[in-house]
């Protein structure tokens, strides 16, 4: 079961909206503790002392956008990925919303971001978060809780899909920061990672872009051309 902790009592989780938590909490073996701070939910870490982990929208975003008034986009590898140029904004359909990291980083390029997640526990937290957040861009964002797969089969009209599968990578020397490694210790690997991209691809939008860490190598096969970075790069496919 699932504990939810807000303003110093334990709620109740018995109801149909907490079945994928309670269920998923069964499989992993053990209590996952979400406790109300700050207006939303936020997950306690797995080790004693760490600060739980929680997605701050309004504050990722007006950072960006402070970022920004300093630095042109066409700096940013994500933006030049996707196809960002002079006054064009792709629509975006992003596959894997995680943390909603890169999410919120196409949002502030001024991209209309459709955002999936299939995972019950990062579903909750951004869910949460965004009941929490105000930010004018997130009229931009449309969330859609559920399977990449299920998502693909009746898209949105975009025109571009953005793909960061999770996977368990030899090249990564250093130890991962603490939402990563919480993050991987729940969501795993991506193992169905190749046939989502088999499927993407299949659709012929403008481009896919898939992210890896800069030794990895191709998820299927060669990208049409690639954005790298010190430690990430975008391998892009182009509609042939």
């Amino acid at each position: 079961m699932i504990k939810l902790i807000k303003e110093g009592r334990i709620l109740p989780t018995n109801g149909p909206e907490f079945d994928d938590l309670n269920k998923f909490s069964g499989q992993l073996g053990r209590e996952l503790v979400f406790e109300w701070l700050e207006g939303q939910y936020w997950l306690h870490s797995d080790l004693p002392r760490e600060r739980p982990i929680g997605i701050e929208i309004d504050k990722e975003l007006f950072r960006h956008e402070e970022y920004f008034k300093k630095s042109s986009l066409q700096k940013e590898l994500l933006a030049r990925a996707v196809g960002v140029k002079g006054p064009y904004r792709p629509k975006v359909l992003d596959l894997t919303a995680g943390m909603l990291g890169d999410c919120l980083l196409l949002l502030s390029f001024g991209c209309e971001v459709w955002a999936c997640e299939r995972h019950p526990v990062i579903r909750f937290l951004i869910e949460s978060a965004l009941m929490n957040a105000q930010h004018p861009k997130l009229k931009l964002l449309h969330f859609l809780p559920g399977e990449a797969s299920s998502i693909l089969e009746a898209a949105p009209s975009v025109d571009v899909i953005y793909f960061d599968p999770m996977f368990e990578d030899a090249n990564e020397k250093t130890s991962p920061r603490k939402e990563m490694r919480i993050f991987r210790s729940l969501v795993g690997s991506d193992e169905d990672a190749v046939q989502i991209f088999k499927k993407s691809l299949d659709l012929k939008l403008k481009r896919l872009v898939v992210k890896r860490p800069r030794q990895s190598a191709c998820l299927f096969r060669k990208p049409s051309v690639e954005y790298i970075g010190k430690s990430t790069r975008y391998d892009v496919y182009f509609s042939v």
